[in-house]
């Protein structure tokens, strides 16, 4: 098939074009002006075309959409110099823009792919998140904060209406947090989420909300010798830690299986991780691996959850593969200048398929 991958040359969207190209796909890859720097970044492959344009430009969207056979759609504005206006301009009427020339002249498409955001189940006015029970696809917030979570909770609606109303071959997938393997170190060559340094920094010179709060980041400080250590974060009510994350690899997997299954239409799935971190269990290991020291403390932001996978893995097969321990010898594969499956961020990967 001829596929459109909009935010091709990003950190999903690049990993994404090389698994298609092994499937066998052609591929146009759609990115933003402001990208530019980065438009050559697959050019080392055969069967990708690299179009520049603009979500909001509808003559733009509609020379990337033409003769292809299927789109996933992961270009978003997300964390760049825009306004709340923009941010809705993007990825609303972006969105929108790419639905319209679907419905206009594509038919026969096979498959439209829209990429949400685990961030529209967080609840707004909650400090941090905090959930008892896994998180399954029904648990969608009633309100979500601005601009990002809400505009793209805005495409998810848009994607799922045109799907019921117009007939288009909908799936949307909600990420949980991205891991590339690539980042996930620091300029030492240490896990940055697990260190004490960021958490005293971001505490540091702020106050509490209440005296709870005040007391648990004078414990911070008072446990930062200058010296850098792990720290198992706990909950102000004292239950450690507990994120899902997911590998970039695994984000890819459950991509290509959102075409390749017709299970997959018209359904809304969280696709999620193998690397599920425990504060309490995954800190004595890296002080192990790494030969550091670490202290506890409690946090006043919460961090507590994971998703229920029994959807995405019921219905399309879907079984990531990447934990702690294969994201950190990637991550220091990458280090070592070793060549590994990933396609880093930012960076020109040098490679055919």
């Amino acid at each position: 098939m001829k596929i459109l991958v909009t935010g091709g040359t990003g950190r999903i969207g690049a990993n994404l074009v090389k698994r298609l190209l092994e499937k066998g796909h052609d591929i146009r890859s759609f990115v933003y002006p402001g990208d530019s720097s980065r438009a050559d970044k697959l050019d080392s492959y055969d069967r990708v075309e690299t179009v520049v344009g603009d979500l909001r430009n509808l003559d733009d969207v509609k020379q990337a959409v033409k003769g292809v056979d299927a789109i996933y759609h992961l270009a978003a504005a997300f964390g760049g110099p825009f306004d709340n206006r923009q941010y809705l301009n993007i990825n609303g009427m972006g969105t929108l823009n790419i639905l319209e020339c679907i419905r206009e002249s594509l038919p026969n498409l096979h498959r439209f792919v829209y990429a949400c955001t685990e961030a529209i189940y967080w609840r707004l006015g909650e400090k941090g998140r905090f959930f008892e029970e896994p998180i399954s696809e029904e648990m969608v917030s009633r309100y979500k904060h601005m601009p990002y979570f809400l505009t793209k909770w805005i495409g998810e609606e848009l994607a799922m209406t045109y799907h019921y109303q117009y007939g288009i071959p909908t799936t949307v997938f909600r990420f949980a947090t991205v891991i590339e393997p690539g980042e996930f170190l620091n300029a030492d060559g240490l896990p940055q989420l697990f260190l004490f340094n960021p958490v005293y920094e971001r505490y540091k010179d702020q106050t509490g909300d209440t005296p709870e709060e005040q007391e648990m980041i004078e414990t911070i400080k008072s446990l930062w010798t200058g010296e850098e250590k792990f720290l198992i974060s706990l909950n102000p009510n004292g239950c450690p830690y507990k994120q899902e994350f997911t590998d970039v690899r695994d984000i890819a997997q459950g991509l290509v299986l959102g075409i390749e299954r017709e299970e997959a239409i018209g359904e809304e799935f969280t696709l999620g991780g193998a690397a599920l971190f425990r504060w309490e269990r995954d800190v004595p290991y890296l002080a192990e691996r790494y030969n550091l020291d670490y202290v506890e403390a409690k946090v006043p932001s919460s961090n507590h959850f994971e998703f229920n996978l029994h959807k995405i893995k019921s219905l399309l097969g879907y079984e990531p593969q990447h934990d702690l321990r294969s994201v950190l010898d990637t991550a220091e594969a990458m280090r070592r200048g070793e060549s590994t499956d990933v396609i880093p961020t930012g960076i020109r990967f040098e490679g055919k398929v």
